[in-house]
């Protein structure tokens, strides 16, 4: 018997021998494969309920804002910082730099953010704008077009960059500022009760009549270097007691730094998250460039994910 296995095990081995080369080339040709992936939602619907009932719950309370700004593109997404679905859960708002270039993978993922009681909005650069519109009316025009599309994707409101303009002929400051006035009358008008209206930037762009419209500012503080600077600029700000600093947002943007109080350079949201309280309690923090780079040995949901949970470690 012991024979007969030895003899069987040697032309089996010489049979697997003479096999491999062939079956090791079949294995090397791809073939697709058809992956039907459920997602969360579909795999435990009453657990999702419930999850989406607590970030329901937190978005609601009381708690520092994290504000992001997403680069999308009509492009079909690189990796998975493309997609919008990849934001971090706890995010409050999140507006789309390209309003105007939002793709089908984006609106397939707007629903899903709202869900989440993720608020997001549409941009409108007022400072690259103006030089393209030197008519009121035109720009008046373009204006209604931007609220039509927010009310045919639904989505949560409106962001505006601003920046005040000290310098030029009288003729071209009454023009910058009856633009601006338009912009945040019809954007005011357009957001109503429901929808958040953002402006990113100096709060010295909107009349003081008209800061009671802005839900938040996110100032603009993501290029500044130093805390020094820091800390002038927001003492400037908050010489104006028309503006609450619960509605304050400090900008950063993720893979630049911030020399603190001792020189010593820090990360800039990280700088920027600690002094969300420390410079006055203001309303939270705003992110850049937050889908860039989404693979780093630090990834851009790490650093987000951290500050949220910094600035809110009891929720």
């Amino acid at each position: 018997m012991k024979t007969i296995m030895n003899k069987l095990l040697r032309y089996g081995l010489l049979l697997i021998i003479l096999v491999l080369p062939t079956a090791c080339n079949d294995w090397n040709e791809p073939e697709p494969v058809n992956l039907d992936i459920n997602s969360a939602k579909e795999q435990n619907p009453e657990l999702w309920a419930r999850y989406m009932k607590v970030l329901h719950t937190y978005k609601q309370s009381k708690h520092y804002i994290t504000y992001a700004r997403f680069d999308n593109s009509i492009e079909k997404p690189v990796n998975e910082g493309s997609y919008l679905r990849s934001l971090p859960d706890s995010l409050d708002i999140v507006t789309l730099s390209s309003p105007d270039k939002i793709s089908d993978y984006d609106l397939e993922d707007i629903p899903l953010l709202q869900e989440k009681s993720i608020r997001v909005l549409y941009l409108i650069d007022f400072t690259a704008q103006e030089t393209t519109f030197t008519d009121i009316a035109a720009w008046g025009i373009w204006l209604d077009k931007a609220v039509a599309t927010v009310n045919e994707l639904k989505l949560d409101g409106f962001a505006f960059t601003g920046t005040p303009l000290y310098s030029g002929t009288d003729a071209e400051l009454a023009a910058h500022k009856e633009k601006s006035r338009l912009m945040v009358s019809k954007l005011s008008a357009a957001a109503g009760q429901n929808k958040l209206l953002v402006l990113e930037g100096n709060p010295a762009f909107v009349d003081d009549v008209d800061l009671d419209k802005l839900n938040y500012v996110v100032l603009n503080t993501a290029d500044l270097t130093n805390v020094t600077d820091l800390k002038l600029q927001i003492a400037g700000v908050l010489a104006n007691d028309k503006l609450p600093k619960d509605k304050l947002l400090l900008a950063a943007r993720i893979g630049e730094q911030m020399t603190d109080e001792t020189s010593i350079k820090q990360d800039a949201v990280t700088l920027m998250t600690d002094r969300v309280a420390s410079l006055g309690l203001l309303g939270g923090l705003g992110i850049y460039a937050i889908g860039g780079d989404y693979y780093s040995s630090k990834m851009n949901y790490e650093i987000t994910r951290t500050a949220i949970q910094q600035m809110n470690p009891s929720k």
